[in-house]
């Protein structure tokens, strides 16, 4: 893993130099948060204690329930040790917040606004400030009582070059004169899996949006980039109009997004979190047809896609872009460098600059006592 990690070990032994920051949390070896998988090699300041996960997936849930479960021990007795060493913490975890002993930044990363987050963020001294994705988030925060200070960092995009090879085997897979339209997300439920949020699973888009496109743009194709279940899988088995390609490593996704004509976002949720996902359609380029919404709201801003306020227009915005390649081209290049502004070469060096005014570097003070 390429961010500064320590063991419990060091904060026992001591082994951490002045100004360094701490930061603890659950983590995956293989799958994990996005926003964070990015960040925190950016801020050079943090020690990142993780406490990792298998990647056998039924055993990994039972540790992450199990870790996350037991959190107010093994918190509680994380940051006891952290407070003899540091003088600062980087949160990521609500759930942690209590614990902190030390002045901290929050990073909100998925907020839920729910009674137990809002007191603790209103109730905690240490926070010194309190980062969110978006600003209807940073906007409901404050309406519910939270008087820290409020900062908007938006979810970032790495520069990643797809590996040329793996481009052309993707390309491949497209039809001759095909029209690929993708949708990329970690899991793709319908309606008939079990506990499948109606906003979240593709129930809408395969069965009321994607039939009247293809009806109208023959050429057109559907992937499907990311795990299926297997009802979804049996119900889209022998569909020619939707390729189900099924779990990509995210390192390979990339090359995935840049064979897409459109990206679709057809969520029709209202909160305010954001979306990596949006994110990475820009960085590939990728023009994107959305609900209006807080996720979609970089594509409504950026003109790098068509937004729409129902299904009968998302139906009609995909065609109309479809069958406009010179359109496609321009909201194309208007992604890419909206991309330019949302990277993390730009966002990380605000965020390093956020840290290091909340939380100043501090010289020949010497460390917490031992």
């Amino acid at each position: 893993m390429n961010f500064h990690e320590i063991k419990i070990a060091d904060l026992r032994r001591g082994n951490i130099t002045e100004n360094r920051i701490f930061h603890t949390n659950i983590w995956f070896k293989s799958f994990n948060n996005a926003r964070y998988t990015a960040l925190l090699p950016i801020l050079e300041r943090v020690d990142s204690l993780m406490l990792r996960c298998t990647d056998r997936r039924i055993m990994r849930g039972v540790q992450f329930r199990t870790l996350n479960r037991s959190i107010g021990v093994h918190g509680r007795l994380l940051f006891q040790l952290a407070a003899r060493r540091y003088r600062y913490g980087f949160i990521t975890n609500t759930k942690h917040i209590p614990f902190a002993m030390f002045p901290v930044v929050v990073d909100m990363d998925d907020p839920y606004f729910t009674d137990d987050e809002v007191r603790i963020l209103r109730s905690s001294r240490q926070i010194t400030a309190l980062v969110v994705t978006n600003q209807a988030a940073a906007d409901r925060y404050r309406e519910l009582g939270v008087t820290c200070p409020i900062n908007v960092i938006g979810h970032g995009l790495r520069t990643v070059e797809p590996d040329p090879g793996l481009v052309e085997e993707v390309q491949r897979r497209k039809r001759p004169e095909e029209l690929t339209v993708g949708y990329a997300a970690a899991w793709h439920l319908c309606d008939r899996d079990r506990g499948a949020d109606p906003m979240y699973n593709v129930t809408h888009l395969v069965e009321e949006l994607w039939p009247g496109v293809v009806a109208a743009c023959p050429q057109a194709r559907l992937w499907l980039v990311g795990s299926v279940s297997k009802v979804l899988a049996r119900m889209l088995a022998g569909r020619t109009d939707i390729e189900v390609v099924g779990h990509v490593p995210a390192e390979h996704v990339p090359a995935y997004l840049a064979a897409f004509d459109v990206g679709l976002y057809p969520r029709r949720i209202q909160h305010e979190r954001s979306s990596v996902k949006v994110a990475q359609y820009l960085g590939c380029g990728v023009p994107v047809i959305g609900y209006r919404a807080v996720p979609t709201e970089l594509i409504s801003g950026t003109g790098s896609g068509l937004i729409v306020e129902s299904p009968e227009e998302f139906r009609g915005a995909l065609v109309r872009l479809l069958r406009d390649p010179a359109l496609r081209a321009e909201q194309s290049a208007r992604a890419r460098a909206a991309a330019r502004q949302v990277s993390w070469d730009v966002l990380g060096e605000r965020y390093q600059a956020l840290l290091d005014d909340m939380l100043p570097r501090k010289a020949g003070l010497g460390l917490p006592r031992r």
